[in-house]
């Protein structure tokens, strides 16, 4: 049995609406009524399916970053319904906590594979290995991507699922970046695929990374940089496999306007733990000049009590937090919304 919780803004009802497990676990296979691939031609909505391979840490946090971009998107799309289902990923540690909120939300992918989906969203992890192929989910999002290229309409893959994504099927290895990319950048706009439908020509979007996929390896197997920064490589990338669209993405456009700050508060906690060996950089393009010097009077304490975990007590995350402006949030809605699109205009051409 399926359980529907149908999201409202303001009083109003969205055109998002979150499915979730009932407690037989085990795949339904009906008469084909909840395969994407099996319904009407008129019928308006589109089934997207989310997996969700965060550490136990962000875990909620970036379900509810997703769910808040595809939220808004499918507001400004109106007249579609998104119907999204969430599914594990096999091979990553959980805590007790997400491990039971996994039994209580989240899926198996056998239950996936049997009931399809148009979309596919797949988030990235932290890589605990140099060879992606060494880490102990490899085999099963292998998997999972091979299906995606045969079963959805396109599939878009964040960060660490996007590089994975490249080496599976291209065998494009990704490289360590001397210092993390951490920050808001201005983006160019390749206005010519319907993704960037109505982006104009710049956007800002945030990055927090320590691995990039080369653009000339990219681009001669075939990928399209849709948008791309002067400054650090790029953003989103597209290759169409067979009947999918493969959307890859090394940026966070579904980021809350406090997650970098939240990135760098944690990693100067790991300095302060012993965990790494240098204090982290400010993230660039995001902080105001009164931000930027409270953290930085902040990094100065750090570095004179480079073991006193304490001290992160008095991180200045409020009045740091109260004078950040989200200068993305807008344009990462139209994106997805160009993505549902995307699906939408597949379905019907198959129809």
């Amino acid at each position: 049995m399926t359980g529907t919780k149908s999201l409202t803004v303001e009083g109003d009802p969205i055109a998002l609406v979150i499915t979730s497990p009932g407690g037989d676990p085990r795949p339904e296979r009906g008469d084909g009524s909840q395969d994407g691939r099996k319904r009407a031609a008129d019928d308006s909505s589109i089934e997207v399916a989310f997996v969700n391979n965060m550490p136990d840490s962000a875990f909620e946090e970036t379900e509810l970053q997703f769910v808040g971009l595809l939220e808004s998107a499918s507001r400004e799309i109106g007249d579609l319904t998104v119907r999204l289902s969430r599914y594990w990923l096999p091979g990553l540690a959980r805590n007790a906590a997400v491990a039971e909120r996994l039994d209580r939300n989240y899926s198996p992918l056998e239950r996936l594979y049997a009931s399809g989906a148009d979309g596919l969203i797949v988030t990235g992890t932290e890589p605990l290995t140099e060879n992606l192929r060494e880490e102990s989910y490899w085999e099963p999002l292998a998997d999972l991507l091979n299906w995606a290229e045969v079963s959805t309409k396109s599939t878009l893959l964040s960060c660490l699922a996007a590089h994975a994504a490249a080496l599976l099927f291209d065998g494009i290895e990704r490289h360590f970046l001397a210092a993390k990319f951490s920050g808001v950048f201005v983006q160019v706009i390749r206005t010519d695929h319907p993704l960037t439908t109505r982006l104009g020509r710049l956007v800002h979007m945030p990055h927090s990374r320590l691995n990039d996929l080369p653009t000339d390896l990219l681009q001669k197997d075939g990928y399209t940089n849709l948008i791309e920064s002067p400054e650090m490589t790029w953003t989103v990338a597209v290759k169409d496999r067979g009947s999918c669209t493969f959307v890859l993405v090394q940026g966070h456009p579904e980021y809350s306007t406090t997650s970098l700050l939240r990135e760098y508060r944690r990693d100067l906690q790991r300095f302060l733990r012993g965990e790494r060996t240098s204090v982290p950089s400010m993230p660039v393009g995001y902080l105001d000049h009164v931000s930027h010097r409270l953290l930085q009077n902040f990094e100065a304490q750090v570095l004179a009590n480079p073991t006193d975990i304490e001290l992160m007590r008095a991180f200045p995350f409020e009045p740091v937090e109260q004078r950040l402006v989200n200068t993305w949030q807008h344009s990462a809605a139209r994106l997805y919304a160009n993505w549902l699109r995307l699906i939408e205009s597949g379905r019907q051409c198959s129809a």
